[in-house]
């Protein structure tokens, strides 16, 4: 139990890391953890007209590889249902919307916009 534990504490610090670098650039949030029956995203922001869908992959150094080999297609397919979900459901006021991911490595962080 104890390593689910502090994999899921690192990931909210990673989570936690990315929205207050996506809020410098300019990005609001909408909702952190959002889950359906198909899965969750980690975060849901603007930015201007678009809905962003953000992915976020964090380690904290890159013995077992790095961040962005963790979003495979199957990942993005599902974060796009995910997506595509909640725009409907949602009723959301953005005519646009797009998936980027936000991998960090340590205190490294790369951010990859549109995605799928």
């Amino acid at each position: 139990m104890k390593i689910k534990e502090e994999n899921y504490n690192k990931g909210r610090y990673g989570e936690e890391m990315a929205r207050k670098y996506l809020e410098e650039k300019g990005y609001e949030l909408i909702e952190a953890n959002y889950k359906n029956k198909i899965g969750e995203i980690d975060l849901i922001m603007s930015d201007n007209e678009w809905l962003v869908f953000v992915e976020v992959k964090y380690k904290s150094d890159d013995r077992r590889g790095m961040p962005e080999e963790m979003i495979g297609r199957q990942k993005l397919g599902q974060v796009r249902k995910i997506a595509e979900s909640y725009v409907h459901f949602k009723k959301a006021k953005y005519q646009k919307y797009r998936i980027d991911a936000v991998c960090i490595l340590g205190k490294t962080i790369k951010h990859y916009q549109n995605l799928y």
